[in-house]
């Protein structure tokens, strides 16, 4: 992949060459096999990817989850938020292909140089808040399908 590559990518479309070309230096493109484990729950998070291609599924604790299909959406992004421990874990339900990012390296980054860490910083939130607010909808829905199944039996 290379750096013109890499800043078309949703996360880092912001970044000017410079920046990008920082980013660049610290990826790695892998290939992922169909039910390899991106990273498990509970563990320390020290990767971040980005998804080049192939289909993952992102589960948790509480039973919610769901899919990972977009070329350059992001997961992993515990490595740069505190308290740098995964709070689900990534399986791939078909081969593909990630860019994966070591998250000391990734965090260096982002802290070291304010405004790259901005840009950056602002896609990995703007990320965590629309999977918030999906998992919160799930989470109503299934409350009023339990009330509804509550209802029916009565």
């Amino acid at each position: 992949m290379t750096v013109e590559e890499l800043q078309q990518l949703d996360v880092f479309k912001d970044l000017s060459y410079s920046e990008a070309a920082q980013i660049h230096a610290i990826s790695k493109a892998a290939r992922v096999n169909e039910g390899e484990s991106l990273f498990e729950m509970g563990n320390p998070a020290h990767t971040f990817f980005v998804i080049l291609s192939g289909d993952y599924m992102i589960f948790f604790k509480d039973g919610t989850a769901f899919t990972l299909h977009q070329r350059g959406e992001i997961t992993g992004w515990s490595t740069v938020v505190r308290p740098y421990q995964y709070t689900g874990t990534a399986v791939a339900l078909t081969e593909g292909k990630v860019l994966a990012f070591d998250g000391s390296e990734l965090l260096r980054l982002v802290q070291g140089d304010a405004a790259l860490g901005d840009k950056i910083m602002a896609k990995v939130y703007a990320n965590v808040g629309e999977r918030i607010a999906f998992a919160q909808s799930r989470t109503i829905e299934n409350e009023s399908f339990k009330t509804n199944d509550i209802s029916m039996e009565e």
